[in-house]
């Protein structure tokens, strides 16, 4: 997501693609067993990866000895020290690497220790460990990963932050080391393949670079699947060189290989608002022309069809057009995301972009290939509405001059999910969609579970249980379904590696939820249904801090409660709660990482905010009652309010950070009497907006984004004693560490002092 790509997938998924040099270390696999670089000696194999950044050795700060190597100067987030490994590499071996680090200013972030296999746009990135820094100590990033593939002759790992572009860092002490235990990474052949299974259903997909197409990793991948999706080659982005003229090379390579497989091609993606030039639409800081953006996006979609022809079964011709959680579905122009190609032309860009599409099709007669419009959050049914309703009238208009035609031929359900999905929400979103006579393709699926790449038992078969769900659903619809992608081979190279997302483990061994797809059915009747998923819970101090200060010290010792658990694939901003409570108010206290504040957004869940939802009753009801409330301040210190909510006397604060900006907030108690021990219904959210729309949810607890209406999904709250305590969880392994490939994401910050700009204070 990326200039605030949070997706490197896209919600579509991925990892940001970045183009560097490098150099070679210059030694074969056979001759080391062992790669240390330290950097006492003046010479070292670190080069940068971007063009501003320098590398510096330096004795102002070192883990061991007296020299560390300073990385500075950078303007990307991906910007950092990089060292070339791919002749150090014994294919399907594994390796551990260790690095120290630490920033070189004041700050808290993510850094994260990454590996690149491939150059150019096939290459693919993958996340090895990722942890919050700051500047006060080293911390060790450490991770293995095992490569099944030498990326054409490229490999290479590399440090990186997560979130911030500029701050300084430094490293120390690198090391890669084989793996002295030879563990079994041969594929399972003998397992049933799931294409088979689903044979007389929908084809089987799968999202691939260049690295899924050689070794084990091609072998995983054609024994299940007969159906691929280029994970970010084909998007826009890609599509041109640095002359800003159309460059397939590498993309073309990517699609030979597929047809040399066998393998069918889904197309991703012509239109979309991330992972595309900004020349396109944009000049100088301004938008385009309306007649301007409309030629460069109808060259953009006419160039890239003629490039791949009918080699493409189907193009998701717009991605992720819809706001999130739209309001208003009905209004579904309305609704739409406040991109630059909405700005530059206009909300009609959507049906001009299929037209453009059908056009080309159709004048070289390969009226076979389908258009689709892909989206995710698909199973909110207000989002889903819309969908509906655009999708409908957009068919609606072509059918007047084309009788019995669609211009769009069916829905992307991208189907990024968790283990508190419902999947009666996704029954109704696909029962909603069978009305427009279109087709459904599930284009991106994966279930996250767990925390810190591991996962316990009750957390696979609660994972695999709703693949069950889903798939049991998916075979029951399968006259309209043509396709079922999953986001990722195996969980060690997922987008989402951190809440192990697939059927197959980090060694390609398959998982209970592999057991899950291949028959629903019969997995659903052995392990039920699937249970209330765990709450998190935590415990409020007791104090009485002064909000009109900006870092009040009772603040210090209170309790952390980290906010960065994302309801949709975007992973944005994100931050550190804090909860006190004495006999008069609750307060709260948020510090949020968001590298830009954006609050043009007409709605108030559109701006940059944070959201504060309290249950005081902690009852059986789901509904808000008295003394319930959902409370919103946005980054520039507007209150608002929930539609079920009184809006009560509050009082809140905010102030900017050098990393985004922090929340104060004092929450009058309405209808109790607080004591210690007493347990309360709470949640905190960060909504992250970009360009007036808001693109990702970071929450406490609630993953199924249903708070606004349901007390009952939000996490346990504690009263402490007075003194402060510590936080706990009840599923302490389903907390987030996420990725990032350039973009915001991450855990987070303590605030720094800034500069207050908004005091607000309403009489108690």
């Amino acid at each position: 997501m990326l200039d605030k790509i949070k997706k490197a997938a896209g919600m579509c998924s991925t990892s940001l693609i970045m183009g560097a040099a490098f150099i070679s270390v210059g030694a074969s696999a056979d001759e080391y067993e062992e790669v240390t670089v330290g950097f006492e000696e003046e010479t070292h194999l670190l080069i940068p990866r971007g063009e501003t950044e320098s590398l510096t050795r330096t004795d102002l700060d070192a883990y061991s000895g007296e020299y560390s190597l300073l990385t500075e100067n950078r303007s990307e987030a991906w910007n950092g020290p990089s060292i070339r490994i791919e002749n150090k590499v014994d294919l399907s071996k594994e390796y551990l690497f260790s690095v120290w680090v630490k920033f070189a200013d004041k700050a808290l972030d993510d850094l994260q220790l990454s590996t690149q296999i491939g150059e150019g746009d096939n290459a693919s990135y993958q996340i090895i460990d990722t942890q919050s820094a700051s500047a006060d100590e080293w911390i060790n990033l450490e991770g293995t990963y095992r490569y099944d593939g030498n990326g054409d002759g490229f490999i290479s790992v590399y440090v990186e932050s997560v979130n911030n572009q500029t701050v300084p860092f430094y490293i120390d002490d690198f090391t890669m080391t084989s793996s002295e235990l030879e563990s079994d990474v041969s594929i399972e052949t003998e397992l049933q393949p799931i294409k088979d299974v689903y044979a007389d259903h929908f084809l089987i997909g799968n999202a691939v670079s260049m690295a899924e197409l050689e070794g084990r990793r091609l072998d995983l991948l054609t024994h299940h699947h007969n159906l691929v999706t280029a994970e970010n080659a084909m998007k826009p982005e890609y599509a041109y060189g640095a002359d800003r003229e159309f460059d397939f090379k590498d993309q073309q390579r990517l699609v030979d290989r597929i047809q040399e497989e066998g393998l069918k091609l889904h197309g991703h993606v012509l239109v979309w608002h991330q992972q595309s030039p900004e020349w396109l639409h944009t000049q100088e800081g301004e938008l385009l022309s309306r007649k301007e953006a409309l030629q460069n996006m109808e060259r953009h979609i006419e160039e890239t069809i003629l490039q791949y022809g009918d080699d493409v079964i189907a193009w998701e011709v717009v991605n992720e057009a819809m706001n999130d959680d739209p309001r208003d579905p009905e209004m579904w122009r309305a609704m739409l995301r406040r991109s630059e190609w909405y700005e530059a032309i206009g909300d009609d860009y959507l049906e001009l972009a299929y037209m453009k599409a059908r056009e080309v099709l159709d004048t070289n007669g390969w009226e076979d290939v389908q258009l689709y419009y892909n989206d995710y959050n698909d199973d909110n049914q207000n989002k889903a509405t819309a969908i509906y309703n655009m999708v409908k009238e957009i068919n609606d208009s072509y059918a007047e001059d084309n009788p019995g035609e669609l211009l769009i031929d069916g829905i992307g359900m991208q189907g990024h999910y968790n283990i508190g999905t419902s999947v009666d929400n996704v029954r109704q979103s696909i029962e909603r969609f069978r009305k427009l006579g279109v087709e459904i393709g599930i284009t991106e699926l994966d279930i996250t579970a767990g925390g810190t790449g591991e996962l316990s038992e009750e957390q696979e078969i609660d994972q695999a249980l709703i693949y069950a769900g889903l798939f049991k659903l998916y075979k029951e619809h399968s006259d309209i379904i043509s396709r079922v992608t999953f986001w990722g081979l195996n969980d060690a190279t997922s987008w989402r590696s951190e809440r192990s997302p697939l059927l197959f483990d980090r060694d390609l061994k398959a998982k209970k939820a592999y057991e899950a797809v291949i028959d629903p059915e019969g997995f659903l009747a052995r392990y039920g249904k699937t249970g209330e998923v765990d709450k998190q819970t935590a415990r409020a101090g007791y104090g009485t801090p002064d909000l009109s200060v900006t870092d009040d010290a009772v603040w210090t010792d209170a309790a952390e409660l980290t906010v960065d658990r994302y309801q949709i694939a975007w992973k944005g901003a994100s931050g550190i709660g804090r909860v006190l409570w004495d006999e008069n108010n609750l307060y709260v206290r948020v510090e949020v990482t968001d590298d830009g504040i954006d609050v043009s957004g007409k709605e108030s869940w559109e701006q940059d905010s944070v959201e504060v939802f309290v249950n005081t009753s902690l009852d059986d009801s789901a509904s808000y009652q008295d003394g319930d409330g959902q409370y919103r301040v946005n980054a520039q210190g507007e209150e608002s309010f929930g539609e079920m909510t009184d809006p009560s006397s509050i009082e809140s604060r905010v102030h900017e950070t050098d990393k985004g900006y922090t929340v104060q907030v004092a929450i009058p108690w309405q209808i109790i009497e607080p004591e210690p021990g007493q347990e309360i219904g709470f949640d905190l959210q960060i909504n992250d907006a970009n360009s007036g729309a808001r693109e990702s949810i970071a929450v406490w607890n609630d993953l199924t984004g249903q708070a606004y209406q349901n007390t009952s999904v939000f996490g346990v709250l504690e009263l402490a004693q007075n003194g402060l305590s510590t936080t706990s969880s009840t599923n302490e392994s389903d907390s987030w560490s996420p990725w990032m490939i350039g973009g915001t994401a991450g855990s987070l910050i303590v605030a720094g002092i800034g500069t207050l700009f908004v005091i607000k204070q309403k009489n108690q």
